[in-house]
Formats: structure tokens, sequence, C-alpha cells
């Protein structure tokens, strides 16, 4: 794979509107967004590094799922707590991951991909996503969602991880080669990122609005 593949430089963009956007924001979930998109853009840097020399990535990613989970459990409570107190069923939901995460390893070994978490988490991240707008559309106060970050960052988790779980459940069918080596799977998963990162590059821009307004 290219160094500067179509995901990578998706990856790019989000970071540097996050920078551009982020780098003054005192409230912790935004920076810790900041710090995410970092993360992300070294980590799929490193990763085609990597797969372009032949050498053995999977296990960055391995690691890579554990800060994926860990920052889009508390992006959820974050965005959650606006309209309820409950933690329960979130930690809940984050004890599981974590339990089917560390399991996978004892059984399958960290070299191999953790492809059960993924889709465990991903199921879960859905259904909180959902559970957000069913609290929004109920909630009796006024709010603006065309300059909302809250609901532009939900979106985009819902559309990605819900994408992701159809992905995975026809993966057979969908592994088909398009155009040369490109598969259809790697064709969705672009489109995916392409939403996501959109999605949370509008967000982001919509905090700095929102930011400015409460100053």
């Amino acid at each position: 794979m290219l160094l500067f593949n179509p995901i990578v430089c998706i990856e790019l963009t989000c970071l540097a509107v996050a920078v551009v956007f982020l780098i003054k924001d005192k409230t912790l979930f935004w920076r810790l967004a900041l710090c995410y998109q970092i993360l992300v853009f070294t980590v799929e840097l490193a990763g085609s590094y990597m797969g372009g020399l032949g050498i053995h990535n999977l296990w960055l990613y391995n690691i890579f799922i554990f800060f994926e989970a860990s920052f889009i459990f508390y992006g959820i409570h974050h965005c959650l707590k606006i309209y309820t107190k409950q933690k329960t069923a979130l930690i809940f939901g984050l004890i599981l991951t974590c339990i089917i995460y560390f399991s996978s390893f004892i059984i399958r070994g960290f070299l191999v991909y953790n492809s059960i978490t993924i889709s465990v988490m991903s199921v879960i991240f859905v259904i909180f996503t959902l559970y957000y707008y069913y609290l929004l559309l109920k909630d009796s106060s006024f709010i603006d969602i065309r300059t909302n970050p809250e609901f532009w960052w939900i979106a985009g988790v819902l559309f990605y991880y819900f994408g992701s779980t159809i992905s995975n459940i026809f993966y057979d069918v969908l592994t088909i080669n398009i155009f040369g080596h490109m598969s259809l799977t790697y064709l969705i998963f672009v489109i995916l990122c392409f939403i996501l990162y959109g999605l949370w590059t509008y967000s982001y821009i919509c905090r700095a609005k929102q930011r400015k307004l409460q100053s």
C-alpha cells in the first residue's frame, strides 16, 4: 500500500482541522479528541509504512483498539451526560469490551487481529448512539443541530460503526476485487472513514463556534 493512501489522507485532513479548531479548547473531551486524532494518524501512517515493507503490523492495530474503545466510550459518555446521569449500562459495555479484548489475546494470541472485540464494541456503540438520539428527541429544550458539535460527533460514530458491523457480517460476500487489487471491502472502509472523519471535522468546526459564543 502507498504510504499516503486515501485513509491516511482523510485522517490527516481531519487532524489538521482538529489542530486549528481544538488547540485552544479547555474541555477535556475535545482536548482528548485532538490527542486521539494525532494517535489515529500516527498509527495509520506507521501501519501503512510497515505494510508497504511487508512487516507484520496487526499487533499495532491490536494495541490501537484499546485506545479506540476507550476514547469512543468516553465520547459517548460526554454526549449522554447532557441528557442522563445513568452510567451503569455504559460502564457494563466498557467492562464487557475489555473482557473480550484481553480474553481474545489469551485464546488467539497477540499477533492475530482482534476482530471479535471490534465486532462487539461496534454493536455496543451503535446501540448507545441510537439511545443518544432517542434522548435528544425526547428533550423538550431546543438545540440547533446544524451547529451542535455533539450531534455531529455522535453521527460520525453511528454511521461508521453501523457500516463496519454490516461489512463484518457480509465480509465473505464483499471480499471481491473491483479495481485491480482494490477489494470492495477496502473501498467501503474508505467511504466509512470519509463519513466518520468528515462528520468529526464538521463537529470540530461547530465546537469552535460554540466556544466563541460561550466566551
